[in-house]
């Protein structure tokens, strides 16, 4: 299992530390940015982002949970943005969103939440290479997770051998008691957040996800 670790759980106080403490382990930082429309938080924008590219090599994910994906891509792709994951309700024109993001030199991911159908992603095949399967409501955190996301990774893993393939992630209600059962339907990786950085020894825990199958 690969982790890319949420950022939102970092210490807001100290985030270059806590960057440091698990970079010898991550695959990579998820950086969610969110407007205060599409959910209620306001979270990170380019210069946050452009300050962790300067703190590490790794890739970064930016996830945009905003009303207007468009606005933002170009922005965040200049700050040093790897991939940029958007959700269908974030733009008029999906296919020509994540072709924007691909131009832009960036993995263009697709978040799947959990109102929506997997199914759904099949009219998008070829334009994502990053799935990012939604275990709980975006924008809120500690939630329970979903307990349909098992299912949903296995109907996610039926199709993407059709598609040309694609990374698939499950993000929301990572916990010790979840991954492996995510791990086990077929999830290439999770979004952890507290379950690192609440850790007694976050390195620890990140190479116990590695070695779920």
């Amino acid at each position: 299992m690969k982790a890319f670790v949420s950022l939102w759980s970092a210490d807001p106080l100290d985030i270059g530390a806590d960057i440091d403490r698990v970079a010898g382990q991550a695959d990579g930082f998820h950086i969610d940015v969110t407007d205060g429309h599409l959910t209620p938080q306001l979270l990170f924008g380019p210069d946050f982002v452009a300050a962790v590219r300067k703190r590490t090599e790794l890739a970064i994910e930016v996830h945009l949970m905003v009303t207007d994906a468009d606005v933002w891509i170009g922005p965040f792709l200049e700050a040093g943005a790897d991939i940029v994951t958007v959700h269908r309700r974030s733009t008029r024109d999906l296919p020509a969103t994540l072709a924007r993001v691909a131009d832009g030199g960036a993995t263009p991911g697709l978040a799947v939440e959990t109102r929506e159908q997997v199914g759904d992603v099949t009219a998008l095949a070829g334009a994502f290479d990053r799935l990012l399967l939604m275990g709980t409501e975006i924008g809120v955190k500690g939630a329970e997770v979903d307990p349909r996301v098992y299912g949903r990774i296995g109907e996610a893993v039926a199709l993407r051998e059709g598609m040309g393939g694609f990374e698939l992630f499950v993000d929301g209600g990572i916990r010790e008691h979840t991954v492996a059962l995510m791990a086990a339907a077929g999830a290439d990786g999770v979004i952890p957040g507290s379950l690192v950085y609440g850790a007694p020894d976050p390195a620890t825990r990140l190479s116990w996800l590695h070695g779920l199958r």
